[in-house]
């Protein structure tokens, strides 16, 4: 089951808290995640309202550079049953299931060619 889908957006380091408090006051939502992701050089956060979600990436652009192929980013409660929804509607596997440091992570190529990351998060798996 698809949970929220977010359109991504990507910042420099500095820039971080000033996007988030932009699309706080813009969308008139609110911060739901905020993390480091060490391993990437990266921070993130998410921003949900009823309308849209947007999820920052703030660090360097040759750390960001790997994240920028997907399009979006859609949080699911389990990413095992994409991986047969995918290949039965055209889409492909970029890479295998990776731990984050709030769950799991994998990109799928959509039939259309469009890239999208795909996470479940710890708090949403039973």
């Amino acid at each position: 089951m698809i949970l929220e889908v977010f359109t991504r957006v990507f910042v420099d380091g500095d820039a971080f808290d000033r996007t988030i408090a932009f699309y706080v006051d813009l969308l008139s939502g609110k911060e739901t995640l905020r993390f480091a992701y060490p391993e990437a050089g990266l921070e993130l956060a998410a921003v949900s309202s009823a309308k849209l979600s947007v999820l920052i990436i703030a660090g360097p652009p040759e750390r960001r550079a790997p994240f920028e192929a997907a399009r979006l980013t859609i949080q699911v409660d389990r990413l095992e049953p994409y991986i047969t929804i995918m290949g039965k509607a055209g889409g492909r596997q970029l890479e295998p299931i990776q731990k984050t440091p709030v769950g799991r992570k994998t990109r799928f190529q959509h039939a259309d060619g469009t890239v999208v990351e795909y996470v479940d998060h710890d708090s949403a798996r039973g």
